[in-house]
């Protein structure tokens, strides 16, 4: 049986997979609640880590430390910001980067802290069976750059800054990055799977608060999909 961390940051998000779960069981660090269960033959642990990075690196950290899983996924809403991407849509990272750090003034790239690279990669062979199954459902989905940042981009200005600092973004969100680079530092397998509340712009917060419970209800249904497609051995 192998073991699937899971990682959303609110409470609507997690919700609809919390009440899917099966023998669940249920605990708490700090102000981040904790959900075991299991489900097609993997043992499950959620974690509701509320938003940014800060809460997202602590529930990684805890992760990796006391339940030791063999695979992380980053779940819930996201803020599109490709061309021709819709809300309800399904955005998978290929690979993810904080777009709010700048330490370039003292010879690193915008994005990069020092020893560590611009971009956090998935494993292929996770990335290919995520799509795989997306395929099979006929979800609509985008693979490409998840880029994450402790604002809620909501101007049109950051959209611009954002896709002309970083090529082949897809959406942003508030937690990816950190999740990915805490796995990367554990040499944990990691994968970032997300719904698109609202397309990233002025219009976003109205977008967002319509169709939170969406994105987290089909974000569910697609992940329980995914683990169920993985082999337990």
């Amino acid at each position: 049986m192998s073991r699937i961390g899971i990682i959303a940051a609110m409470h609507l998000e997690c919700e609809f997979l919390r009440k899917r779960l099966n023998k669940t069981s249920s605990s708490q660090y700090l102000d981040i609640n904790i959900t075991y269960g299991v489900w097609a033959g993997h043992e499950v642990c959620l974690l509701e880590s509320g938003i940014g990075k800060v809460n997202a690196t602590l529930a990684t950290e805890w992760l990796a430390r006391e339940f030791e899983p063999d695979l992380v996924i980053n779940t819930g809403s996201a803020g599109g910001i490709k061309e021709g991407v819709q809300v309800g849509d399904f955005v998978f990272a290929d690979q993810v980067c904080h777009h709010d750090i700048d330490v370039s003034p003292i010879g690193y790239e915008y994005g990069q802290l020092p020893r560590l690279p611009i971009y956090y990669s998935i494993k292929n062979t996770w990335l290919e069976l995520l799509v795989e199954v997306a395929s099979n459902y006929q979800e609509s989905h985008h693979v490409g750059t998840i880029a994450t940042g402790e604002s809620f981009i909501y101007h049109d200005h950051q959209v611009d800054k954002i896709r002309a600092r970083f090529k082949g973004i897809l959406a942003c969100e508030m937690e990816a990055a950190a999740v990915a680079q805490v796995c990367y530092l554990h040499q944990l397998d990691f994968l970032i799977l997300r719904n698109l509340s609202d397309v990233a712009g002025n219009s976003a917060p109205r977008n967002f608060n319509q169709y939170i419970e969406q994105a987290g209800e089909k974000s569910t249904d697609l992940l329980l999909a995914f683990v169920t497609a993985i082999n337990p051995n």
